[in-house]
């Protein structure tokens, strides 16, 4: 019995994948954060900025050669700020950062 019930359980189980990001390079000025989680047929992409001096960090999201945002971001001091986007699902995003001159890019596997 215990058996069947885990087999029902399993089988009516949304399928998720959640992938996590690379680290930014070293010399970046900010912690960056990248997770893409898929399930049901979508994927939700979310970068968590964090900066020990507040500045404005443009964040541009993409899956290959598409666009899935661009925004800038007034990021206060040592203040975790988020970008998400839903978008239909995709193997792979990645997120690139500039702040002052500085870039960083960050990509899930």
């Amino acid at each position: 019995m215990l058996r069947s019930a885990a087999t029902v359980l399993l089988a009516s189980a949304p399928l998720l994948a959640v992938a996590p990001a690379q680290a930014a390079p070293q010399g970046f000025p900010c912690v960056v954060g990248l997770q893409q989680i898929t399930s049901d047929g979508s994927s939700t992409v979310t970068v968590g900025i964090t900066c020990g001096a507040a500045r404005t960090v443009g964040v541009r999201i993409s899956a290959g050669d598409t666009e899935l945002a661009n925004v800038k971001k007034d990021v206060k001091a040592g203040v975790t700020e988020n970008v998400s986007v839903t978008v239909p699902a995709v193997p792979r995003v990645c997120a690139t950062l500039e702040t002052d001159g500085q870039s960083a890019t960050v990509c899930t596997r």
